[in-house]
């Protein structure tokens, strides 16, 4: 007898409950749907910069010059390399550019001496030249006439400045660069979104060419909004404290 009413019970409840799991389902996947509507109405830009991530292991650098022993920069203000707090990141390039922050320099003598070594601290290339700017942001590279750097390759890079013929040196900052192939994912989503190689770039944690592409883009567009928006968004992604540095604007760019 109780068998038969646990079945008439049963079959009783059995259509309010699959009602109710199958509510419970919609609801959930209604939700699903809407966040999914929300992330693809969201700019790619947008949805870029949150993925950006440049933590590494460490390795020995000098981001932030030290104390000068010259007269031609500002003690206070140090020339700065612009890279992640590992002191390191990746190229894809052969000849990739460095860039540095110089915020004052008041010698016209002033020289700047830029170095690329191997792993074993053999020259790969030294120069010595002339400050471009007189405050800004400067890049130094490899010349194109010189071999590439070889992929699966670290390298150690220099930016000295000497005040003086005299002194053996002042100051400098140093970083490392790994050379990395570019994969067909990569090329393929740079170009799908030429305009914003600089995140595509950054969201595949390839720091120089990341920065160097939006300095690029910043020389044919100055007035963007939406570049000194990605600016910050790299400065201060994941792995980066570069936050005291001010946007482009304002200041001059040039390259060795």
């Amino acid at each position: 007898m109780r068998s038969i009413l646990s079945i008439i019970i049963a079959s009783l409840l059995l259509p309010w409950i699959a009602k109710a799991v199958y509510s419970v389902e919609a609801q959930q996947q209604q939700q699903s749907e809407t966040k999914t509507s929300i992330e693809q109405k969201k700019p790619r830009s947008n949805r870029q910069s949150e993925n950006l991530d440049f933590s590494g292991t460490g390795r020995p650098g000098q981001q932030t010059a030290g104390e000068s022993r010259g007269s031609c920069l500002n003690a206070n203000q140090p020339i700065e390399a612009i890279l992640p707090i590992s002191n390191s990141g990746k190229t894809v390039l052969g000849h990739p550019n460095f860039w540095v922050y110089l915020p004052e320099t008041v010698n016209k003598t002033t020289k700047v001496e830029f170095v690329i070594q191997d792993e074993s601290r053999k020259d790969v290339w030294r120069s010595r030249s002339a400050v471009n700017s007189v405050t800004g942001y400067e890049s130094f590279s490899l010349p194109q006439t010189e071999a590439p750097l070889e992929i699966g390759q670290w390298y150690r890079w220099y930016v000295k400045v000497y005040c003086d013929e005299q002194v053996a040196s002042t100051q400098y900052v140093k970083g490392w660069v790994n050379r990395v192939p570019l994969n067909s994912k990569l090329y393929l989503e740079l170009q799908q979104n030429p305009k914003k190689t600089h995140l595509t770039y950054g969201v595949n944690s390839i720091w120089y060419d990341a920065i160097d592409e939006l300095l690029n883009q910043y020389h044919r567009d100055p007035k963007s909004v939406a570049l000194e928006k990605d600016w910050h968004s790299l400065i201060r992604a994941k792995g980066v404290e570069l936050n005291r540095l001010p946007w482009i604007g304002g200041n001059q760019l040039s390259k060795q």
